[in-house]
């Protein structure tokens, strides 16, 4: 099964996130409020079951907090976020 939309195709992001959106999503401290604003602000989706999967390589969330595809989308742009400014490679794959 493919998915395909403005920000996923199947499981690579086809587009980056911006600057600021990464600059505010990975500052320190708690950006609970600056990655809500982003998800919405982007109107940021993807594959539910795809980025539940990936999400659970973490080993951070439970099977149960998992289940809430709009908190997987703030923490997957969290995530992603935090990788762009630490490594600075936007690619993001969401691997199972």
């Amino acid at each position: 099964m493919t998915f395909k939309n403005e920000w996923f195709d199947d499981r690579f992001a086809i587009k980056d996130p911006p600057a600021e959106c990464v600059a505010d999503c990975s500052s320190q401290g708690r950006v609970d409020e600056a990655v809500e604003y982003w998800v919405n602000a982007l109107n940021f989706d993807g594959p539910a079951w795809l980025i539940r999967e990936h999400l659970s390589g973490y080993g951070a969330w439970d099977e149960a907090q998992l289940c809430d595809h709009q908190e997987n989308l703030r923490r997957l742009l969290w995530i992603w976020c935090c990788d762009i400014r630490e490594t600075g490679d936007s690619l993001l794959y969401l691997q199972s």
